[in-house]
């Protein structure tokens, strides 16, 4: 295996391992009522702010399946989940698309105010597609990626342990790559504890959890950052050893 091109695979891997958490921030409320139907009092027809509700309902739940959509994409379409990650996701999304479009249903066949805009509350309140369902995606991919590069850094640890003990080059310079080896195997290590369990840690969380839930989202996010950091760190130091060995 050419040493030059597994350590450029590995800073191209560490770069999109963090993809997953792209685009993850938005505000769940946005484009549902937020006050009570009976807070302010209706000047025109009912019928007519009835239509309005609806209409303003189905904003709501449309823009949702939207993001659903294009998260579903993305776990098709990523590298970095697993298999059985992937099946979860999919199976969620699915789920969510199957409930918010039953749901669309329900609220336009409703003929009171008040139901309708209680029921248009559950597109908040019963998938919280912004705050938890989007960002967790992105979290379990980014959280399997790490894995995925855990596991690559640990098969080029001894094809760069061999580099450095069959190299020629001066016992200076082999002393320097011996240290970033070790340096490498040490913040893969950190990497690998910091992830571990984080995606199963996501995974599983549900909008009645909310708020919180909240602790757990961000619990995996800082360390699915820890955790690259620490790989980008290891990807320098196996560029370092093998220009230090002009390999």
């Amino acid at each position: 295996m050419n040493a030059r091109l597994v350590a450029r695979g590995i800073a191209t891997l560490t770069v999109t391992a963090g993809l997953g958490l792209a685009g993850s921030i938005a505000v769940d409320a946005a484009g549902t009522p937020t006050s009570s139907p009976t807070a302010t009092p209706i000047t025109v027809p009912n019928t007519v702010a009835l239509a309005a509700l609806k209409e303003h309902c189905n904003v709501a739940v449309q823009r949702r399946l939207a993001t659903l959509a294009a998260d579903n994409t993305f776990v098709k379409d990523s590298a970095a989940v697993s298999s059985a990650d992937r099946a979860t996701l999919e199976g969620q999304i699915s789920a969510d698309e199957t409930g918010l479009t039953a749901l669309d249903k329900t609220i336009q066949g409703d003929t009171s105010y008040h139901q309708t805009w209680t029921d248009c509350q559950t597109i908040v309140t019963g998938y919280r597609v912004y705050v938890l369902e989007d960002p967790k995606i992105h979290e379990v991919i980014a959280a399997d990626g790490v894995t995925k590069l855990d596991a690559t850094f640990a098969t080029l640890i001894p094809e760069l342990q061999s580099l450095i003990n069959n190299s020629s080059v001066s016992a200076t310079v082999k002393a320097q790559a011996q240290a970033d080896l070790n340096d490498l195997t040490s913040k893969v290590d950190a990497s690998h504890t910091s992830i571990s369990g984080v995606a199963a840690s996501v995974i599983e969380l549900m909008p009645a959890g909310w708020p919180g839930d909240q602790v757990d989202l961000k619990s995996a996010q800082q360390n699915i950052k820890t955790a690259h950091s620490d790989l980008d760190g290891a990807a320098a130091d196996a560029n370092q050893i093998i220009k230090l060995l002009g390999a």
